[in-house]
């Protein structure tokens, strides 16, 4: 099945550069701005059916790691039915893990057959993210990467999902302008930012401020902006106000086990 792109991303309202709308994909939609919880293919701790009695109706996980450790299981019964979750899921094609390791066991093409052939409802290139540690030249290195990595993808796929291309550049803001011109020239159906988990980790919202901005400023805006990572409860207003309209994080995982929880107050 084919997404009919312009009848994707619907906005029923907006305020400053926030917005409230719904995505549709295949038999389904999310409402946005809309946080996923990202669930582990392999080890996930707290049972999906809870996080979607909670109010979570959409869900990320992880592709690569899908591939590693189910392979054509995965192809036969559908990711949906890997991490039994019944709702909208995105997966994260293996970017998270070239910026842990350096590297990944797959390329930019086979992950991209691989999350059509598994069902996924919102698919994401294998990128290369920037580091907060990366010098200039490894930062933009990785921003031509990931540039030839989403041409690559986009003539390679079927369109069965929503397909998301990534910005990068991380604190350089000149690659993260860069990168935005780039990518809304290729014909992705929603966009994201990457690369701000480091920067949040440090409390620098000035600087994740700065990063949305730029690259909202260069992207088209009617379509959807996912920014990659972002679960800590105080910058999320401020990444919706800016234009921000979906999210994931394993926050919720990893502030449990530090003996955290998160309270509606």
């Amino acid at each position: 099945m084919k997404i009919n792109i312009n009848e994707m991303f619907e906005i029923t309202k907006t305020d400053l550069d926030g917005r409230i709308g719904k995505i549709h994909c295949k038999d389904n939609s999310i409402e946005t701005p809309m946080l996923l919880p990202v669930i582990h293919p392999v080890n996930q701790l707290v049972n999906t059916k809870i996080i979607n009695e909670i109010g979570f109706p959409a869900v990320m996980t992880n592709a690569y790691i899908t591939l590693k450790n189910y392979g054509d299981e995965a192809i036969e019964k559908g990711i949906h039915k890997i991490i039994n979750f019944e709702g909208p899921i995105m997966t994260d094609s293996g970017g998270y893990q070239v910026l842990e390791y350096g590297k990944v066991d797959a390329n930019p093409i086979e992950m991209a057959k691989f999350q059509e052939s598994i069902g996924t409802n919102f698919a994401n290139v294998l990128d290369h993210p920037t580091s907060l540690k990366d010098s200039l030249t490894n930062a933009k290195q990785g921003v031509n990467e990931t540039l030839a990595a989403c041409k690559q993808t986009l003539e390679n796929i079927a369109r069965k999902s929503i397909w998301i291309g990534p910005v990068q550049g991380g604190k350089y803001l000149d690659l993260v302008e860069f990168s935005a011109k780039k990518m809304a020239k290729m014909n992705f159906d929603m966009y994201a930012l990457g690369s701000p988990t480091e920067i949040m980790e440090s409390y620098n919202y000035k600087l994740l401020a700065k990063m949305i901005i730029t690259a909202k400023k260069y992207l088209p805006p009617n379509k959807p902006l996912h920014l990659f990572g972002l679960g800590h409860p105080l910058p999320l207003s401020l990444a919706v106000a800016l234009g921000c309209d979906t999210f994931d994080s394993a926050s919720y995982i990893l502030y449990a086990s530090d003996g955290r929880y998160f309270t509606d107050v």
